[in-house]
């Protein structure tokens, strides 16, 4: 199953919803919205909620039933909204494959603050969770209703990943909208990820290598955990890079292994080890330049004892690239480096059975498929409104009394 990052192929497909949202001052505090639905909602109230959807493109889209919370302040009444009502476009995938990214984009919600979103199971478990952040607009002009000078910050994004051991089924999707004067309005989707295949292979390792792993090792295991800690954090501010990324190599190297490949490893006592690969392989001779894949801050460069030489790169909140086993590194922790820039040379270093380069996409701390984000961009904000101007109706949005 293909992973729909276009939103245009989302629509045609569909794969995702673009719809408009009606907030109102009301005591309400959810909205659900439809599995897989193309057109217009019913407002409410008007039967069937289903109602009022179509097949076509060019529909305007109306307002689906949403409603604020507002919580009390200083254990006073709660606040009085100033924004009355609202509509404004908002984009949710409903099929991911495992290893795919879960991008969810949003034009015209005046006031918005914060964006958190949240993947959970049937029971309501958390799986894993995300932040939204400001985006750029594709230009002043360039979007329907838009006008000269129109600010950024009326574009917001948000991108997930699915686990490659995520198993296949239909999971439970929360975002939650957090606006000014402590209004928050939560919308539901039902999210199915489809199953893939993956490549299974067993790797003899040396004796030295079979060590490595088997053996315990203090400094191993704080690596581990320092790594964890920091494919964990997502800071909203750092929006480096949103186009798609480039390949950490010249092209025409082998692919030598690849991601979601679950291997299992021979040891030299008899013993085995299962694993999965998180990334992609490329068979590089020693001393082959390795790029950053994207725009970004280097949140990490030195030795270590699994990956050897490695580099990892911050591209947007929650989002980084990860390059193992170099033979040296050209970069700093803190610094900012350009999309195909210079960072390394490939090596021999750490856990390798041969001169490799390990190249890795980590998002909302899951380990994704690196191709995907390479196809096409990371945030799509121009694909969304190519979506919006096939509606006959500006985004509006209604300010308060």
């Amino acid at each position: 199953m293909k992973v729909y990052r276009n939103f245009f192929s989302l629509w045609v497909f569909a794969a995702a919803i673009a719809f408009a949202v009606r907030l109102s001052a009301a005591p309400a505090a959810e909205t659900e919205a439809p599995a897989g639905g193309l057109g217009p909602l019913a407002p409410a109230g008007e039967g069937n909620p289903a109602a009022g959807l179509t097949d076509g493109l060019t529909e305007t889209p109306a307002p689906l039933a949403g409603e604020s919370r507002e919580s009390a302040k200083d254990g006073g009444e709660a606040s009085v909204a100033h924004i009355r009502e609202m509509r404004f476009f908002l984009t949710i995938p409903d099929v991911v494959d495992q290893g795919g990214t879960l991008p969810v984009l949003l034009r015209g919600a005046t006031g918005l603050q914060a964006i958190e979103a949240q993947f959970s199971d049937a029971s309501g478990k958390k799986i894993f969770s995300f932040s939204g952040f400001r985006v750029s607009g594709p230009g002043p002009g360039s979007a329907p209703g838009s006008e000269e000078g129109e600010s950024s910050d009326e574009y917001w994004a948000a991108l997930g990943g699915i686990s490659s051991v995520q198993q296949p089924g239909v999971y439970d999707f929360a975002l939650s909208l957090f606006f000014n004067e402590a209004q928050t309005l939560v919308v539901n989707r039902k999210i199915r990820v489809e199953k893939r295949t993956f490549v299974f292979e067993n790797i003899p390792l040396n004796k030295a290598m079979s060590e490595l792993r088997a053996t315990p090792n203090a400094r191993r295991d704080a690596e581990a955990r320092e790594l964890l800690a920091l494919l964990s954090k997502s800071d909203t501010s750092a929006v480096y890079h949103t186009a798609a990324f480039c390949l950490p190599v010249a092209e025409g190297f082998r692919e030598t292994s690849f991601f979601g490949d679950r291997r299992t490893f021979l040891y030299t006592d008899g013993k085995k080890a299962s694993s999965i690969h998180y990334g992609i392989d490329y068979a590089t001779p020693r001393g082959t330049a390795v790029y950053a894949s994207g725009e970004g801050r280097v949140a990490l460069a030195k030795d270590r004892v699994i990956t050897g030489f490695s580099i990892v790169i911050e591209h947007l909140p929650g989002v980084y690239s990860l390059y193992y086993h170099l033979d040296r590194i050209d970069v700093e922790p803190g610094q900012r480096v350009r999309s195909g820039e210079k960072i390394g040379e490939s090596g021999f270093t750490g856990l390798a059975t041969g001169p490799h380069m390990h190249w890795e996409l980590r998002v909302s701390g899951n380990a994704i498929e690196p191709k995907n984000l390479v196809k096409a961009p990371l945030i799509d904000t121009n694909e969304l409104f190519g979506i919006i101007k096939k509606d006959k109706e500006p985004v509006e949005t209604a300010a308060a009394n």
